[in-house]
């Protein structure tokens, strides 16, 4: 744990701001419920609900699970994770109480304002001050091996301008095509972090030997990632049957890389079969839109969910619930509450894609119960890890 120079100025900052998972963690959670909840009276028939969605409901909910709910989990994980990666002193204080504040600005004025400029400069400036923070260290200590995430933070602030910009009119308006190039550096984000922190969870977790990792597998696991961001990034048509092989070749390298993981033994603890499912969920979804470009009747929007709610939702549900207790001093358990929101996340995953493959006349409902169940699951995190993330460490140390 990184020693504190000044104890007594670290004390008179307020556990909220010690350090950038705790608001953003509980930020996003409560977005999490709000959004969707929102979401699911649209589609129960509250049509007047719309007036709280930038003037435009399909683009909001995209924008908003992407940028708004994912985005601020991502910024509040790399910024505390920095820390540890280069044993200086994570934002915290004023100036993390400064960048929550603007992420949350920008919340409201996409819920309540209309589309404008202004809009745009604010949810765009808090991405870029992030990208400031979790650069300066990484530099400063030249530790390269995480300067990737820079760039990938600066792609993701490009790709939020292009969003506005689509619903300002001024570009053309494709929300497939960009809303699928902002999942996939996601997912990558998701694949390059989950494969770090899984294995290594998981052996400590189940007290068996540390899971090695072998680079050539690793490679082979996410290069296709990087291919995949490559071609929905630059406008160049590429044929379906290299697109289907690439996603194809992307879900079968990480279904081998994560079969070296032990799943079988994580059954009994929840931290860890969540994580494990919401890899899966990925593997599952890129394997759908692979398949859905050799067979129309595979609707990619079910691929799309399947990385969007499994592979992302419950990956952030599993990942804010340990990240939480390891960086507040408490014991890496969760308790039943815990295993109902990840048991919840998983079924709002099967009724948005299963329940509607399987009953396509009941399509609306799926999406009504989808909403319902992912509600649950972050109301529950939300409830459960309000004094966790809003408290002291129990342990006594900073952060």
């Amino acid at each position: 744990m990184m020693q504190i120079i000044d104890r007594a100025k670290e004390e008179k900052i307020p556990p909220l701001f010690r350090l950038a998972f705790r608001p953003f963690f509980i930020g996003a959670a409560v977005y999490a419920v709000i959004s969707i909840a929102l979401w699911g009276l649209l589609w129960a028939g509250n049509t007047h609900i719309s007036q709280f969605m930038y003037g435009n409901p399909l683009w909001w909910h995209s924008h908003e699970m992407l940028f708004g709910f994912a985005g601020a989990v991502i910024v509040g994980f790399l910024l505390t994770a920095v820390q540890t990666w280069t044993g200086q002193t994570g934002v915290k204080g004023t100036k993390l109480a400064c960048l929550f504040g603007l992420w949350l600005i920008a919340r409201l004025g996409l819920m309540f304002a209309t589309p404008s400029y202004l809009w745009m400069v604010i949810d765009c400036a808090w991405i870029i001050v992030a990208t400031i923070f979790l650069a300066k260290p990484i530099f400063k200590v030249k530790q390269w091996r995480n300067v990737f995430f820079v760039p990938v933070l600066i792609m993701f602030t490009l790709l939020n301008v292009k969003y506005h910009l689509m619903v300002l009119k001024v570009i053309p308006y494709d929300l497939k095509a960009i809303a699928l190039t902002t999942l996939t550096i996601i997912a990558a984000v998701v694949i390059v972090v989950g494969g770090r922190v899984i294995p290594f969870f998981t052996s400590r977790g189940t007290q068996t030997e540390t899971i090695t990792r072998i680079s050539m597998l690793e490679y082979a696991a996410l290069i296709p990632i990087w291919i995949l961001l490559i071609f929905t990034l630059f406008p160049v048509t590429v044929p379906s049957s290299i697109l289907a092989a690439t996603y194809l070749i992307a879900a079968v390298t990480n279904l081998v890389r994560m079969c070296r993981w032990r799943s079988y033994k994580t059954i009994t603890v929840p931290l860890l079969w969540s994580l494990h499912g919401a890899y899966l969920s990925m593997i599952i979804g890129l394997a759908w839109l692979g398949g859905s470009y050799i067979n129309h009747n595979m609707n990619p929007t079910i691929g799309i969910h399947i990385i969007a709610i499994g592979g992302i939702g419950a990956m952030i549900l599993a990942m804010m619930a340990r990240v939480s207790l390891g960086h507040t001093g408490r014991k890496l358990q969760v308790g039943r509450w815990m295993v109902i929101a990840f048991m919840s996340l998983f079924g709002s995953l099967l009724a948005r894609t299963l329940l509607v493959v399987i009953m396509p006349i009941a399509t609306m409902d799926a999406y009504v119960i989808s909403a319902v169940l992912w509600v649950i699951a972050f109301t529950i995190f939300t409830i459960v890890y309000y004094p966790v993330l809003t408290k002291t460490r129990v342990d006594g140390h900073p952060g």
